[in-house]
């Protein structure tokens, strides 16, 4: 599966997500104990990137086509774009074969609804699947998509999955990243959690989510009726939630359990 990035030039956040799926060595220099907690892999050769010049967002555009570079041949786009050439993107990518475009909101003005519902029209006409998550790590598999779902599966981002085994039920022995947020946030938390006591995990996955830190804008969000920060937290506290359900405490009464116990899962 191949996919593309498109963006104007200095979106630090489509850079980021962008640059997750290369894991370059210098991509996480969070830890100072670094030990590789990524491993090696790398989509280098299924992902590329198409940056564009900023463009006003009150400038209006009449021709897409005089700002639009060649877009590569490939399966999904995920762009953040002026409205006038997002518009416009499913045109093009209908001519490249593309059967997927995703439009990830990490702030509240990053798509409009009229935007969002126009794209999704334009983009059936042209036979292409169109997601619009709100922050991007909140894009999970849907019955009957099976470009999205391969997407998913292939470059592992999305909504986040993760393997934790515990020998007690209530000390972290070790967690394995299944799928990770599209920052490449989850296996920083994953590393935060590991060797913990899960009564102290609420407040690990919170410092973590803040120092790495969460791309989403602490605006607020008429739709959401929340901040895009606040919802990728809880995204990433209810994928800790799923994760330890093998090890919930039948003991509703349990202390030990902090958030987990008590029927919170």
């Amino acid at each position: 599966m191949k996919a593309t990035f498109i963006y104007h030039k200095g979106n630090q956040r489509m850079e980021k997500f962008y640059k997750n799926l290369l894991n370059e060595p210098d991509f996480c220099r969070i830890c100072e104990d670094c030990y590789n907690c990524r491993g090696d892999w790398s989509y280098k050769d299924d992902v590329k990137e198409v940056v564009l010049e900023p463009i006003d967002e009150d400038e209006f555009i009449e021709d897409a086509s005089d700002y639009m570079p060649e877009i590569p041949q490939g399966d999904v786009a995920i762009a953040q774009l002026h409205e006038d050439l997002l518009y416009e993107l499913p045109n093009m990518l209908a001519e490249k074969n593309y059967k997927l475009l995703i439009v990830p909101s990490e702030t509240p003005s990053d798509l409009s609804i009229a935007m969002r519902n126009s794209l999704k029209e334009i983009c059936e006409k042209n036979g292409i699947d169109f997601e619009n998550p709100k922050p991007f790590c909140a894009l999970k598999k849907k019955y009957n998509k099976d470009v999205l779902n391969e997407f998913i599966d292939y470059f592992k981002i999305g909504f986040p999955q993760l393997e934790i085994k515990s020998s007690d039920g209530h000390k972290i022995d070790d967690v394995k990243v299944i799928i990770s947020a599209p920052c490449g946030e989850t296996y920083y938390i994953a590393k935060r959690i590991k060797g913990k006591i899960i009564n102290e995990l609420k407040d690990e996955i919170a410092n973590a989510h803040h120092n790495y830190p969460c791309l989403g804008s602490m605006e607020y969000d008429k739709e959401l009726e929340d901040t895009m920060l606040h919802e990728a937290g809880y995204i990433a506290l209810d994928a800790i939630r799923k994760a330890l359900l093998p090890y919930k405490c039948k003991n509703k009464f349990c202390g030990r359990c902090g958030i987990f116990g008590q029927n919170s899962l």
